[in-house]
């Protein structure tokens, strides 16, 4: 591995150089807690005098070389920070849209100059997204960054996201210097991985030592693994029913995510097991794929598909669900059994 420490706009600004979200990652989650939190970091940063500034460090970002260039430009594929590289260029176009519409620079730089270094690559009708999102999300940030066209169902967290950045920058007494400066002192600890490193590997290893893989991580990384073993890893389960769940659950506005459904959904089957750490979730579904479905993945995805659709139609069944499962989740679920029972994988 190679790791340093470096301003968050200079990865971005790499040149010829685009940054892709792997198949096995999740979509893009970032709510409005989680913007607010950012945004008041870069202004807090920005807001320092030059004798006292310091940077405001964001984590670390891992990723590894791809081994497909795009035209030319080499592909680095993001491995743990795909949250806040979304997030940040969000931003950055809320920012670019400001200056845009004001005829303003910040730092000097245009809103094309934004677009052109940290957004963009390539020129003309040429031109795509630096940063290439999950199938469920990159048309939507496509469009936003104005290369592409926006789809029939866009994903509305990014819009949502954006349209909270530039709200904020649209307020009276908004200072279009300090959230620059503060967005120049974001600094991250980048981690190259080596060649022979496994990318999704590391990404669950990383996971399992202290940032949890959710349910529904699990889930897709089994799906991912099914589908590359068949060889269907353009048409297989993942594009036939994960992802059409995935969106059917962020796109809902019931507060739902994909791993509460998949929890809710066995509940129903395995209420009186007694459960002490939710990553032994995971294990029911593996054990309910194989008793019920005979490990038909894709049988088993429509069942939650539709349990899902009832949740978000049904507002006084989600609600009574969603309540009982939180129970079952931490352990105190309405009917216990004296004997912890545990279907393994």
């Amino acid at each position: 591995m190679q790791i340093k420490q470096e301003r968050f706009l200079d990865l971005m600004g790499s040149a010829n150089t685009r940054f892709i979200i792997p198949v096995f990652q999740r979509v893009y989650s970032w709510d409005t807690r989680q913007c607010e939190e950012l945004w008041e970091d870069v202004m807090n940063a920005g807001a320092q005098g030059a004798d006292q500034a310091e940077p405001h460090f964001m984590g670390m970002l891992l990723y590894s070389a791809d081994t497909e260039t795009w035209h030319g430009a080499q592909q680095l594929d993001i491995i743990d920070g795909q949250q806040r590289m979304t997030t940040v260029t969000l931003l950055l176009c809320a920012l670019a849209r400001r200056l845009d519409e004001t005829g303003t620079r910040a730092g000097g730089l245009t809103a094309d100059d934004i677009l052109d270094r940290y957004l963009r690559i390539g020129t003309g009708t040429s031109a795509a997204g630096k940063l290439v999102l999950s199938f469920m999300d990159r048309d939507t940030l496509f469009a936003l960054l104005g290369v592409g066209t926006m789809p029939e169902e866009p994903a509305g967290r990014l819009i949502d996201n954006l349209e909270l950045f530039y709200a904020k920058m649209a307020e009276p007494g908004f200072d279009i210097a300090q959230l620059w400066r503060g967005v120049e002192r974001l600094e991250i600890a980048s981690v190259l991985l080596a060649p022979s490193d496994s990318p999704q590997l590391v990404f669950e290893s990383l996971n399992s030592k202290g940032m949890a893989l959710s349910t529904a991580d699990r889930i897709r990384n089994f799906i991912v693994v099914s589908d590359e073993a068949t060889e269907h890893v353009d048409d297989g389960v993942f594009e036939r029913r994960w992802l059409p769940f995935e969106r059917l659950v962020s796109e809902s506005g019931c507060e739902l995510d994909a791993s509460t459904v998949v929890h809710a959904w066995l509940h129903g089957t395995f209420r009186a097991t007694r459960i002490f750490d939710k990553a032994q979730i995971y294990g029911l579904f593996k054990s309910r794929l194989r008793s019920f479905y005979h490990n038909d993945i894709e049988a088993a995805l429509a069942d939650v598909t539709a349990y899902a659709q009832r949740l978000i139609d049904d507002e006084d069944f989600r609600t009574e669900e969603v309540a009982d499962t939180e129970r079952w989740v931490a352990g105190k679920p309405k009917e216990l059994i004296s004997e912890y029972k545990m279907f393994g994988d």
